[in-house]
């Protein structure tokens, strides 16, 4: 059964030239989202100067996606903007402790490789992953070799810093 990435029940939106995405957990069932007015919550800033229309559908704890036993949940990233013609595929952390790139980047890899079995990902202009981590905003020297696995495995860049920019 195809997996619905663009569910209109998991989808938040914002034509601002600033927001925010947010998971507040606990508790954490509870799905990633668009916030306008607390950045104090935000731990992804998305910078939309053209005031795009932005759709944001949150993946994890809205998606039901399973691994291949077909009973247990798969891990996946928070969620994806979509704007014009261009995904960017979002995992929202907020860890200050070392090993936080390593398990967003699995997430990324495997929201990704799944988006591609029901979507052809040449029939989008741009593609993007950014793993954002509230705690620390720029990734330093040491995430190189996680920043390189991922394109190794998925042919795209992903960035590890905490603004988004469209």
């Amino acid at each position: 059964m195809p997996i619905n990435f663009f569910d209109g029940a998991c989808k938040t939106v914002s034509t601002k030239s600033q927001f925010g995405l947010c998971d507040d957990t606990p508790p954490p069932e509870k799905p990633a989202y668009i916030d306008e007015n607390d950045q104090s919550k935000w731990i992804g800033k998305v910078i939309n100067p053209s005031n795009k229309n932005v759709d944001f559908y949150a993946i994890d704890n809205c998606v039901k996606i399973l691994k291949a036993d077909g009973v247990s949940k798969e891990s996946r990233c928070d969620g994806m903007l979509h704007f014009d013609n261009s995904i960017v595929f979002v995992e929202l952390k907020m860890r200050g402790s070392s090993g936080w790139l390593v398990k967003a980047r699995t997430q990324l890899t495997i929201t990704l490789g799944k988006f591609q079995l029901d979507n052809n990902l040449t029939d989008f202009d741009k593609i993007e992953a950014y793993a954002c981590n509230g705690l620390k905003p720029f990734a330093n020297q040491g995430n190189n070799t996680e920043l390189q696995k991922f394109k190794d495995d998925t042919g795209l860049i992903v960035y590890a810093q905490q603004d988004i920019a469209l």
